[in-house]
Order: structure tokens, then sequence, then C-alpha cells
């Protein structure tokens, strides 16, 4: 029996304490319509802002892999890894989203919102 995948639209693997999700489709054209390329350089710099703006802590358990031609988040913590995933899956297959996300946090001088 097939189970569905809780870290979709990530693909999870996990060797012994190291547990990664990789990316498969980066939406390449979503990116180039903002000027990057849709590489795991301008994946990190997206999601790496997103959590500075809504979840700061998840930061400092992770790393981010640094393939060019792909996009690997790295953590002992899956419960870490699985928040992420829910936090993309909720914008990355709607193409409206995806556009206001990456218009968003695709920034190099990103100032986060913060709520006092």
């Amino acid at each position: 029996m097939k189970h569905a995948n809780a870290y979709q639209p990530f693909l999870l693997s996990s060797f012994k304490k190291d547990h990664s999700l990789t990316l498969s489709d980066l939406k390449w054209s979503a990116f180039e319509q903002h000027d990057f390329l849709g590489d795991g350089e301008d994946w990190t710099m997206l999601i790496e802002n997103l959590l500075t703006e809504k979840n700061p802590e998840l930061l400092a358990k992770i790393t981010f892999g640094d393939e060019t031609m792909m996009f690997c988040i790295h953590s002992e913590d899956k419960d870490a890894l699985h928040e992420i995933a829910e936090m993309v899956f909720s914008f990355y297959e709607d193409k409206t989203l995806l556009d206001a996300y990456i218009t968003r946090y695709a920034q190099y001088e990103f100032e986060p919102n913060v709520a006092s």
C-alpha cells in the first residue's frame, strides 16, 4: 500500500540522524519572471527569508544544501522539516501564491515584518 508523502512537495530521505528534504521541481519559470534563475540558491533565499519572518526558531534547526541545480534542507529534527514542508506546500502549487511568495521573500535585502 502506498502512503501519502507528508513532506510534499519535498522528498524526504534519512540516514541515521540526518534527514533531508529535496525539492524535485524548482519551478524555474516562476522565478524567471522575477529575473531569478530559480536554482537552489534562490530557493534558499526564499525559504530563509520566509522563516526569518514567520518562524525564525526553525533556522537554528536546519542547514541548507550548497547545491546550485537542486534545493535541499538538512536537519536532525524531522518535525522542523515537516513544518517547513507544510509552509511551502501552502503556496507551491498555486501560481498566484507562488508568485506572491517569490515577490515577498526572494530578495537579497529582505526586511521582515516584525509584529510588536
